[in-house]
């Protein structure tokens, strides 16, 4: 299940992991749901994060209906997307 309790913890966690492990232990750093990483860009502009970090934003999916969709509703959520952020360089 998943609650604000636990996506704090999840946020306080992936500020803590270095970049270059964050692909390999995200799923193990919160059991509670699926986590899918993916990049600012693959989000909607219209969508608001749960939980705004450094260099990351947390999002929440509702897979209820016959789409999936990003919610805020933690009641309905499902999984967590952790969408980074493109800082340009590179």
């Amino acid at each position: 299940m998943i609650t604000a309790e636990n996506l704090h913890r999840l946020a306080q966690d992936i500020e803590r992991l270095p970049d270059n492990q964050r692909d390999e232990r995200i799923n193990t750093l919160f059991p509670e749901a699926r986590v899918t990483i993916c990049t600012d860009d693959d989000i909607p502009a219209v969508a608001r994060p749960v939980h705004q970090g450094t260099g990351f934003d947390l999002y929440l999916v509702d897979a209820s209906q016959t789409c999936a969709t990003l919610t805020n509703d933690v009641d309905t959520a499902c999984g967590v997307v952790l969408a980074l952020h493109d800082d340009g360089e590179g």
